[in-house]
């Protein structure tokens, strides 16, 4: 599937806006991030893609920096009904175009298509982590090296 993507840059508020929307619609009862917070996280220096099919927003990408060669693959999201036509996966191959270094994630040990997903890319399965997650599940910290 070709996709287009947009970052979401410092004080871009609409942009920040549709990832709230998307949140609400792909984590609802989990994860909610207003579009306060999403702008404080990229002032900070993290990085926000938005994933569009034709110019609907259906998924998005968050990436966490920590040091100039040290990221956290925060948060992926991709619409239930947009699920399995590659979206995931061109959002993390746009947003690795701009990161270098290292990046870090967890996933849920049950999520095998993630887990998938992020080994085609290169990430590697370093640690299990039982009870991470706040429902009691187990997770596997990912780590890209490059």
């Amino acid at each position: 599937m070709v996709m287009d993507t947009r970052v979401v840059e410092k004080n871009d508020v609409e942009g920040a806006m549709i990832v709230e929307k998307l949140t609400r619609e792909i984590f609802p009862r989990f994860i909610v991030w207003t579009w306060e917070s999403v702008l404080s996280y990229i002032n900070r220096g993290s990085k926000v893609f938005v994933g569009y099919d034709g110019n609907k927003p259906v998924g998005f990408i968050f990436l966490r920096k920590f040091h100039e060669d040290f990221w956290e693959l925060t948060l992926i999201g991709v619409l239930d009904n947009h699920r399995g036509k590659g979206i995931g996966k061109s959002l993390l191959k746009e947003a690795l175009k701009t990161i270098k270094g290292e990046i870090h994630l967890h996933v849920q040990t049950h999520n095998t298509t993630a887990i998938s997903l992020y080994e085609k890319f290169g990430f590697q399965k370093e640690k299990l982590i039982k009870g991470f997650y706040s429902d009691g599940s187990d997770a596997y910290l990912m780590i890209l090296r490059r």
